[in-house]
């Protein structure tokens, strides 16, 4: 479904991604994991179009994201929801406005089909109850899952999550772990991750790429990736104290 031939990036000489291949199918959650600036987020951003590629392309089934403009970008766009980091919600709008605000500015949409799906979001992260409450009011996880309900009153096939669980006690991260993950299972959702946790991204991941120095050095199921001999991948897991004999039970 999700394809990257080859895909280069450099901003002012400076190469991010140097080659980046891979694919996701579709229904698939892919983990996208690596030192911090080794181009995780650059690759979400060419996904939307936000950047293009120095050289290489980036596909969406038989649609060249790379190459789309216009009406064939935006067609692009309407089907892939993308969760910020900090859920972005705007602070004078309630949870409910909030979620609803791509709907009254992109469709049509009667008040009566925009409020339903507006509580169908809500009630898939368990938020239903938080609807006429401020952004302040709800804690940062709640504002995230508020967040993840804003890409899913769209009911987009694809969504892009950057960093969905930083600044997120273990509790609420698990949280939200678990909500992509179920996400994927009832509504068949094909999600790229960008995380720095490996423990999370055990959880909810299918495949967990691992990106450094612009280049993919990993790219494999979870069990696989704890087993690996690649001194990049061995590295990374003793940095978070991941000691791969025990996780590798629980895989």
């Amino acid at each position: 479904m999700i394809r990257f031939d080859n895909v280069v990036k450099r901003f002012d000489g400076r190469e991010v991604l140097a080659g980046v291949s891979f694919t996701v199918e579709k229904g698939e959650v892919l983990a996208l994991v690596g030192p911090s600036g080794t181009g995780k987020s650059v690759t979400l951003k060419h996904l939307v179009g936000l950047l293009t590629p120095t050289a290489g392309s980036v596909w969406l089934e038989d649609v060249e994201i790379s190459a789309a403009r216009g009406k064939a970008l935006e067609a692009v766009r309407a089907r892939i929801g993308y969760l910020f980091q900090s859920g972005a919600l705007l602070g004078w709008l309630t949870v409910g406005e909030n979620v609803a605000l791509p709907l009254r500015e992109r469709t049509n949409l009667s008040d009566e089909e925009i409020d339903g799906r507006v509580a169908d979001a809500l009630s898939a992260v368990d938020l239903a109850d938080a609807a006429d409450r401020y952004p302040s009011e709800i804690s940062g996880g709640m504002q995230k899952r508020a967040g993840l309900a804003r890409v899913l009153v769209r009911r987009c096939d694809i969504v892009l999550y950057d960093e969905p669980t930083t600044g997120l006690d273990p509790v609420t991260a698990t949280t939200i772990n678990r909500l992509i993950r179920k996400l994927n299972k009832e509504r068949g959702v094909t999600s790229i991750v960008v995380t720095h946790d490996l423990q999370s991204a055990f959880l909810f991941a299918d495949r967990i790429l691992m990106l450094k120095n612009g280049h993919v050095v990993e790219d494999s199921k979870p069990a696989e990736f704890v087993r690996s001999s690649n001194p990049d991948v061995r590295e990374f897991l003793a940095a978070q104290f991941i000691m791969p004999d025990l996780l590798e039970k629980k895989l």
